[in-house]
């Protein structure tokens, strides 16, 4: 399971929005602030919210631990690109079998582009949870459970 620290923005029925928290950095330059991490802040989108699911209740405000199954990412990447790409390829293959030629090539690539476009949106994507509250980890490790 990947694990990544977030903070609940709002609620909603269906579960909630949470932000990415960001890391405070490695610690190896005393808490300065390291260069990459500087230009990486220059770099800086807002901030993205997502919707994840939970069984808790939470507030505005709570930090929570969100995590996403291993090998979830992979497999939607996988729909995403590779499924369309792989019917681009077969597309044209197809349509040099039957008729040779660099436009029949073009129209079978548009062809198995548009049929991958509508595949891999048809499938769901896997949808983080919310694991447990940050303090409710950190609680546990001072109490010496895990």
């Amino acid at each position: 399971m990947l694990e990544q620290t977030a903070e609940v923005v709002k609620t909603a029925s269906d579960g909630i929005w949470v932000q990415a928290v960001e890391p405070s950095g490695c610690g190896t330059c005393g808490g300065q602030g390291c260069s990459s991490r500087r230009i990486a802040e220059l770099f800086q989108r807002k901030p993205r919210h997502f919707l994840v699911d939970c069984d808790l209740s939470l507030a505005p405000g709570d930090r929570v631990v969100v995590g996403i199954a291993r090998g979830s990412v992979l497999r939607s990447a996988l729909r995403v690109y590779g499924l369309p790409l792989g019917l681009m390829l077969a597309g044209a293959l197809l349509a040099q079998a039957i008729q040779p030629g660099d436009g029949s090539a073009l129209v079978g690539v548009l062809l198995g582009g548009m049929a991958g476009w509508l595949a891999a949106r048809g499938g769901r994507a896997a949808r983080p949870v919310v694991l447990r509250r940050e303090d409710d980890f950190k609680f546990r490790m001072i109490k010496g459970q895990s």
